[in-house]
């Protein structure tokens, strides 16, 4: 039990600032591609109404979860995989669903 708070503690130490700092960069980007609709009311199911915080608050969300399931399931081509994809499934599908639902 230790060794996987150990690992997912480490990993979750790498992969969380590396991710948000990628998602500001994206960000930044299509906002100056004139991309981002920032002037519409927030949507959490279109993306390029996200502000900076909430697109922050995503990529975290996404790399702690891919930290537990690498972390719980071990380091290998399969478990990475299954770990993107549960990832994504949280932080793109469960997230934007509960921010909508929270928000009315």
């Amino acid at each position: 039990m230790l060794d996987v708070i150990h690992v997912f503690l480490l990993q979750s130490a790498v992969i969380v600032p590396v991710l948000m700092l990628l998602s500001i960069g994206a960000w930044v980007i299509l906002r100056k591609l004139r991309l981002m609709r920032l002037d519409e009311p927030f949507d959490a199911a279109d993306m390029r109404t996200w502000p900076l915080a909430y697109a922050m608050a995503d990529a975290a969300i996404f790399a702690l979860v891919f930290s537990a399931i690498v972390a719980t399931l071990g380091d290998g081509q399969l478990n990475v995989a299954l770990a993107g994809g549960g990832g994504a499934l949280v932080a793109l599908g469960a997230v934007p669903l509960l921010t909508a639902k929270c928000r009315r």
